[in-house]
């Protein structure tokens, strides 16, 4: 079962630590929508020590305590979406994970007692009207003014952890307007340099159906967006986005367009010729001296030491962007993604590592685990850069505050974030989308029409889900979904066909249930209460969620799922 994912070892870890205070731009909120303001951030100590108010371990997502053996007895099996044989260099995360509730002793207690919460009243007291306008009022941008970043640029003090006047994480730079091809610009027209892409939702935790939705963005350093002598040229990156994705996915990948060979110096198909190619040939076996190159002045610095293309892994200083969306459902009831943000959530390749130094943190992480079997981890960083998960990688997060507007997140907010990116089999350098990527654009115009993704056994990914878990959730709270692909304790065949064609049956919410997770997350952000489970899910019962789990509990897996990665391990 998801337990406390191998993270970062104390030696890698920097502090993250409390702030005291938070301004922000204004937002109204509805008016039947109001519980009481909260300023989380003046609540943290304010000797900025951290801080772990709510959670102890919150790096132990909500989806490690669902119920596997509900009331019916018949075993369900979440776990397999994260806990599965990892694809190298990932090296950290099993299948056995899937068969014991394997926590410390102080993250026996689930604390996300938002799950559990009566909402009743408070629910009952938002309008749907007053929950459309909310949903659908922009909390990032205002015309031609990027809200955060004009917060940032007038930085409160209580964000500015160190005193010196200056903001020292990531700026929001993405205006979230997309031409055809998905790249961003500005409102000039400039190129951002961040490039929209479609992916296959991630099946359990983080689908729309439980009500987020969201744009995932990706964006290569400038020397992969130039040529050798600096001019910023889109075939250059687009190449080495080719590049990129094959490294990825192991696989030739198509050109965009046919791209000449020769004014790059590099035989992007392998065929040993330099003419006009149409894809990037995979070709990377080290050992045996096969390497790939980038072009342009990414491969003029390759020459002089930059890394090489590397199998599994993103070059350093690669960025990505994914803003955490609420679900909204228009006057025809078609449910779409909705303008307001609940979450920013950002990430930067900070430091290169080789498969060696991946290896080393993943043997030194098991060793620890080993030896202090209930140690809790110490996960750490600044509250201005945001947190590292010691595998490369630097995250930071901003979040809604009491009255809509974006915030940075407390240290134990962020804490919850290096949960899933770093630490778990399905992870592909510490992520999620970039691997499932279906085309460039925007995310919205590819969750319709997609069909299920087959995994190494034939079967999709989305279908093995279905009959993992009978039902469309990890807690079958989501009864819509079950009525209609389940039937007897299976997913249906009528259900699979469905499923091959189009995965939005089960992946988006239905409109009233769209209406209801959006209510029930509008009065987390009135409480500030993210630290209790960002969630509009409530009123759980003990078993759909277990409330807390005992020493050395198994999970009733028998058999462990087997990882969708195998056909591309064959390969390596």
């Amino acid at each position: 079962m998801k337990n406390r994912t191998p993270l970062l070892t104390v030696s890698s870890l920097i502090l993250l630590f409390g702030c005291d205070d938070a301004t922000a731009p204004e937002q109204s909120a509805p008016a039947d929508a109001a519980p009481a303001s909260v300023d989380v951030l003046a609540s943290i100590n304010p000797d900025r020590e951290r801080v772990l108010r709510d959670n102890p371990a919150p790096w132990i997502v909500p989806a490690c305590y669902a119920n596997t053996q509900p009331e019916d007895g018949v075993v369900r099996n979440n776990c397999a979406s994260c806990h599965m044989t990892a694809l190298r260099p990932n090296f950290i995360g099993a299948e056995e994970l899937q068969i014991a509730y394997a926590f410390p002793e102080k993250a026996f207690k689930n604390h996300w007692s938002n799950y559990f919460a009566d909402r009743t009243e408070d629910v009952a007291k938002i309008s749907d009207e007053a929950i459309a306008k909310w949903v659908r009022t922009d909390n990032y941008r205002s015309g031609e003014t990027l809200l955060l970043a004009d917060t940032i640029a007038n930085l409160p003090k209580t964000w500015d952890l160190n005193g010196d006047g200056a903001w020292g994480g990531y700026t929001p730079d993405a205006w979230f307007d997309f031409d055809e091809q998905g790249f961003d610009r500005d409102p000039t027209g400039a190129l951002t340099g961040w490039r929209a892409y479609r992916y296959r939702p991630f099946p359990g935790m983080f689908p729309a159906g439980e009500g987020s939705w969201g744009d995932a963005l990706i964006r290569l350093p400038v020397d992969y967006r130039t040529t050798e002598d600096g001019a910023s040229s889109l075939e250059v990156y687009k190449t080495n986005l080719a590049i990129m994705d094959a490294m990825i996915l192991r696989e030739d990948v198509d050109l965009e367009v046919p791209v000449d060979e020769a004014a790059y110096g590099v035989d992007l198909d392998g065929d040993g010729k330099m003419a006009r190619a149409t894809r990037v040939r995979y070709d990377w076996e080290p050992l045996k001296g096969k390497q790939m190159s980038w072009v342009g002045a990414a491969k003029a610095k390759q020459d002089r030491g930059l890394p090489r293309p590397t199998a599994g892994l993103l070059p350093e200083g690669a960025e990505l962007l994914h803003s955490v969306r609420y679900v909204d459902v228009t006057d025809d009831g078609q449910v779409r993604m909705a303008q307001r943000m609940k979450e920013l959530r950002y990430a930067v390749k900070a430091r290169w590592q080789t498969y060696s130094d991946l290896s080393a943190t993943a043997s030194a992480e098991e060793r620890e685990k080993m030896q202090f079997e209930d140690r809790l981890k110490t996960v750490s960083a600044s509250l201005e850069a945001g947190a590292y998960n010691g595998l490369g990688w630097r995250l930071q997060g901003f979040i809604e505050d009491a009255d809509g507007a974006l915030r940075p997140q407390t240290y134990e907010e962020t804490a919850f974030c290096v949960g899933c990116h770093g630490g778990i089999g399905v992870n592909v350098d510490s992520g999620f989308s970039f691997a499932r990527r279906t085309g460039w654009g925007h995310s919205h115009d590819g969750m319709y029409g997609t069909g299920d993704w087959d995994r190494a056994d034939g079967r999709g990914e989305i279908a093995t889900y279905v009959s993992l878990v009978l039902g469309g959730d990890d807690y079958g709270h989501n009864t819509a979904a079950k009525e209609r692909f389940v039937e007897d304790g299976q997913l249906t065949e009528g259900g699979k066909a469905i499923l091959q064609a189009d995965v939005s049956g089960i992946v988006l919410p239905t409109p009233d249930r769209a209406m209801a997770l959006n209510k029930g997350y509008r009065i987390v952000v009135g409480e500030q209460s993210f630290t209790r489970g960002r969630t509009g899910l409530w009123g759980l019962s003990e078993s759909q969620m277990h409330p807390e789990v005992k020493p050395g509990q198994l999970t009733g897996v028998i058999e462990p799922v087997s990882s969708p990665w195998a056909r591309v391990a064959a390969r390596e």
